[in-house]
């Protein structure tokens, strides 16, 4: 039985339209641990067979199935799912019950970051089924580590990479805190339990389902925690241009900005591929160090840098470059939004700009001028940035309009897309607790599939420990991999060159 717990919201039906459409799947946290237990049952990978032994398995649920149980009674939009996803008003149910054992895999991931790219990609290749009511809209991934040379004397990096993927309707970037936060208090409760004896034994093969409690319920919507409601100036500008506007004049009041090289509408497979990349420690605390001097922000340097290396290895055609930066409305709530629950509250901050055509002129002056240019135009466009996302409430109710928006978006925008990039910051991660009962945090990144008619890159980033994580994800096919492979090579290269307080940013 389930039980309905309320509509979704504008924003949340956004999400789940998105996916209807097949325009975007999912959103993927990964954390990198260190497990002195786990490492001490070494061999845990059968070395014929290249598969982890059912002891391992065995040992690992035997703490993260109750974690699991106790995240999940803590966090009650991971006990939810979706009824009439194509109706005109989809509806949260509640799940009575969940078996673990169906939201759980293992994989192998060796120590060379190509088994976790291709981990990243299978996960964001295949949607949460938003149709299947027996289900909740998330699921787990267990990379055990081993060395890519095979060498089992020598201890890899991390033990354990756990990966979270969950349905964007059930949460935004920001739910990975929450999420995470309240998984490993779960891990440290239940540790604590297994030191005093008090943990059953598991069977890997054998289901493990949880009862749900039917007093469940899950966080309010966007629109009822916060005023984003268009004021009436906002409302006219935004209707005449969509409603009375010629559609030739609607393309001709938008910037002739790179957005890929094929078209959306030319791409019939929808794979995301994905990159991964860091920023160590040294040479991050050196960034923020020179961040601060020049009184702007990590997010600020970062839209730069993805401006630099687009202008030098995307876009050869002095076209604009357009950028979009979801940014959290949790501190524009009365009360403030706090960072334990999970929900959908964004919004999104455009950035036009318009690629110099002598580009020797983006040396070190330029690139903090730049900055502060997009730190002070975010600041002053957040009541618009606000009201922006409080639109979605006039679009009309029925499943045709909602897909309809999207789709429209294939036809009238430049090759189909939306923007040049998205770049996602979710800024740095802290947790007191994250480090007790002998499970240490490597790093963390953040990822989220590729946007058919929104972005023609992401750019994710996050931090943890003054280490910068960064994830890129495209669509398949919009651009060449090796161009991608420059560009992020570039922003990587751009903020190593930026830490080093290097004056020229353009090679001679």
């Amino acid at each position: 039985m389930t039980k309905i717990l309320r509509p979704v919201g504008n924003l949340e039906r956004y999400y789940i339209t998105r996916q209807n459409v097949n325009f975007y799947n999912n959103i993927l946290f990964s954390i990198r641990y260190q497990w002195d237990e786990l490492y001490k049952l070494n061999p845990i990978i059968d070395p014929i067979t290249n598969n982890i032994i059912n002891e391992a398995k065995e040992f690992i649920l035997q703490i993260l199935y109750p974690s699991l149980k106790k995240l999940i009674l803590k966090q009650p939009s991971l006990s939810i799912s979706l009824k009439d996803t194509r109706s005109p008003q989809p509806l949260f149910i509640l799940l009575s019950q969940i078996d673990l054992s169906n939201l759980i895999k293992f994989v192998v991931i060796s120590n060379d970051e190509k088994d976790l790219v291709n981990a990243f990609e299978q996960e964001h290749d295949i949607a949460l089924d938003q149709d299947d009511e027996t289900k909740p809209l998330w699921r787990m991934t267990i990379g055990i580590a081993t060395n890519s040379d095979g060498n089992t004397q020598t201890r890899p990096d991390y033990d354990l990479c756990v990966m979270f993927c969950w349905h964007h309707c059930i949460g935004d970037g920001k739910s990975a805190y929450a999420i995470h936060n309240t998984f490993i208090e779960s891990v440290n409760s239940t540790l604590q339990e297994k030191n005093n004896s008090f943990i059953e034994p598991i069977n890997p093969f054998s289901k493990y389902i949880i009862s749900i409690p039917d007093t469940h319920q899950i966080c309010e919507p966007l629109e009822k925690r916060i005023n984003v409601k268009p004021t009436i100036p906002h409302l006219l500008k935004e209707a005449f241009i969509e409603l009375l506007l010629p559609s030739i004049l609607k393309k001709s009041l938008l910037p002739n900005y790179w957005a890929g090289d094929t078209h959306s509408k030319d791409l019939l497979d929808y794979h995301t591929k994905v990159l991964l990349y860091s920023l160590e420690k040294d040479e991050f605390e050196n960034l923020i160090l020179i961040t601060r001097q020049n009184q702007t922000t990590i997010q600020a340097v970062l839209h730069t840098a993805i401006l630099f290396s687009s202008s030098h290895y995307l876009n050869n055609s002095n076209k604009s470059i357009r950028i979009t930066s979801p940014f959290t409305l949790r501190p524009y709530a009365t009360p403030p939004i706090s960072s334990d629950d999970m929900g959908n509250y964004v919004t999104e901050f455009l950035f036009d700009y318009k690629v110099p055509v002598n580009r020797s002129n983006f040396d070190n002056i330029y690139f903090w001028e730049l900055c502060r240019q997009y730190k002070s135009q975010l600041e002053n466009d957040i009541p618009s940035s606000i009201q922006h996302v409080g639109m979605l409430d006039y679009l009309s109710k029925d499943n045709k309009s909602w897909e309809d928006f999207f789709k429209q978006k294939m036809i009238g925008l430049p090759m189909g897309r939306g923007y040049s990039f998205e770049l996602s910051n979710w800024g740095k991660y802290y947790n007191e607790n994250t480090n007790t009962c002998n499970w240490k945090i490597i790093d963390m990144f953040i990822s989220q599939s590729a946007q058919v008619v929104g972005a023609a890159i992401n750019v994710n980033s996050i931090s943890y420990s003054n280490k910068l994580n960064i994830s890129i994800t495209y669509q398949k096919g919009a651009i060449s991999n090796e161009k991608v492979k420059e560009f992020s090579n570039g922003i990587i290269k751009c903020l190593k060159l930026i830490s080093n307080k290097n004056i020229n940013l353009v090679e001679e």
